[in-house]
């Protein structure tokens, strides 16, 4: 008797995957650190020291195209809706020191009234609906309200 082995195949799209992603990551680590998916057209790097040397290589491993594994949004203009998320070094590096000096432990206290209000705006005007996109009518809105 053999056991049978089940093709490793990461759909970032599946129901399955998205319930539980824990054994995919594991299967992943275990048999494919380093997975190419040909279908959807992406890498996936799954142990910790590679992601680590993938962050700093972005020659060969590059954000310019954007972060989406929609094909309509991977493009040389991504970083005008991603802002620095679609960005290599130097250019994201220069823009993170200049966002990251604004959130200092001590002004992010100070900020702590300010997101409460702007959350609940948004969280009121998405409750106001019979239903809400949580991504479209808060999680977008929110970090772009307060770091402006």
């Amino acid at each position: 008797m053999s056991a049978e082995t089940v093709e490793l195949v990461l759909d970032p799209y599946s129901y399955d995957f998205h319930e539980d992603p824990y054994p995919y990551y594991r299967r992943l680590r275990d048999e494919a650190p380093l997975y190419r998916n040909a279908e959807l057209n992406f890498w996936a790097l799954t142990r910790h020291a590679d992601v680590h040397r993938g962050f700093r290589n972005s020659t060969g491993l590059s954000n310019r195209l954007g972060v989406s594994l929609d094909p309509i949004s991977r493009n040389p203009e991504a970083y005008r809706t991603m802002s620095f998320l679609a960005m290599d070094d130097p250019g994201h590096q220069r823009l993170r020191t200049l966002v990251s000096s604004g959130f200092t432990p001590r002004r992010i206290r100070e900020l702590e009234p300010r997101v409460r209000e702007l959350t609940t705006g948004h969280l009121d005007t998405a409750l106001e609906s019979e239903s809400f996109d949580y991504i479209t009518d808060f999680a977008a809105k929110l970090p772009m309200d307060v770091i402006s």
